[in-house]
């Protein structure tokens, strides 16, 4: 099926390119369009159901209305959903979003970056992995406009959206002290970025204040793959009854929680009964588990809403400060930690 054209209208009206062109980018009243010839031609577009070209439109405006979206794993349930948040709000202010997977790998990042300046992206928003932080200041050299999401590197001044990853952590842990566990574990992932290292602060702080002592032999670090053997590995090392009589277990992410339960339950034990668990975000598969896990909840939509809030006042000029927004997490208790 041929696509419809500018000319297409043009020829079938019996007017020039140009009028239509000026007509369908709003450029109407400034060159004393009338309102007649005007409906004419928004009417006939839509009924041949016109689809402007936007690599062209690109070209000749420098603006392809295409935010770039670079996030760590679409596989991971937090990410797709946060996805997903940032492309309805971007869609609402006419925007389309082109998705990328770094897969935590700095190299991946910085060839995506690129793609997505080659298809004149007018801004990013991106999930930085770590070892990235030369990519994110060439964008601010170059005054690419971008916001970090997820986490960011406290030593390069930017605009961002995160969670308070050290009180979220703080508060899931201080819940399964409040339920008398005293053994916890805690499984994160052995990358360096701030927002991971930010939840094991969270866990060790829980702790100090409640007079436990922090045992670095119960926290382990996964790598970013964290394959089932990795998981299943750190969770027998964890079983109650070993040397560590862990008592309950918090999950620094919602991939190595799923991973991590369905490992616990190979192994036949029981939640809460042999061990609790806790777990950072929340996707829909806790709140159907059997039983449901606790877990904290991170605002997605807020998150989606803010970062292209503040993409749109940098590319349009309306941002004089930068923007660094921390939002509040809420944990909410389950049965897999004894509420």
């Amino acid at each position: 099926m041929k696509k419809i054209s500018l000319n297409d209208i043009a020829k079938q009206l019996g007017v020039s390119k140009t009028l239509v062109s000026l007509v369908l980018n709003g450029k109407a009243k400034q060159h004393r369009i009338s309102h007649e010839v005007c409906n004419k031609v928004t009417e006939l577009a839509k009924e041949l159901n016109y689809k402007p070209n936007q690599i062209a439109k690109g070209l000749r405006t420098g603006k392809t209305n295409t935010i770039g979206l670079i996030i760590a794993d679409i596989a991971n349930p937090f990410f797709g959903k946060l996805g997903r948040e940032i492309e309805k709000e971007a869609a609402n202010h006419g925007y389309r979003v082109i998705f990328c997977s770094s897969d935590e790998n700095p190299a991946n990042s910085q060839k995506q970056i690129e793609m997505l300046q080659q298809g004149q992206v007018d801004g990013f928003i991106i999930a930085p992995p770590a070892g990235s932080e030369n990519q994110i200041l060439s964008l601010k050299r170059n005054r690419t406009p971008f916001v970090l999401i997820d986490r960011n590197f406290p030593d390069i001044d930017t605009n961002y959206i995160v969670v308070d990853n050290i009180q979220a952590a703080f508060d899931a842990t201080s819940h399964l002290i409040n339920k008398g566990y005293k053994k916890i574990a805690c499984i994160t992932l052995n990358v360096h970025l701030n927002n991971m290292n930010q939840r094991v602060l969270g866990y060790k702080q829980a702790l100090i204040e409640n007079n436990i002592p922090v045992d670095e032999e119960l926290i382990k670090m996964m790598p970013f793959t964290h394959e089932k053997d990795d998981i299943v590995e750190a969770v027998k090392q964890l079983e109650p009854g070993n040397k560590a009589k862990v008592e309950a277990v918090f999950f620094a992410t919602s991939k190595l929680g799923i991973m991590g339960i369905e490992t616990l339950h190979s192994l036949g034990l029981h939640i809460p009964d042999d061990i609790a668990v806790v777990s950072f975000d929340d996707p829909d598969a806790y709140k159907i588990s059997q039983p449901p896990v606790s877990a904290i909840a991170q605002p997605l939509q807020e998150i989606g809403q803010e970062s292209v809030k503040v993409l749109l006042d940098l590319m349009n000029d309306n941002q004089s400060e930068t923007k660094k927004i921390v939002l509040k997490a809420k944990f909410i208790p389950r049965r897999s930690s004894g509420a």
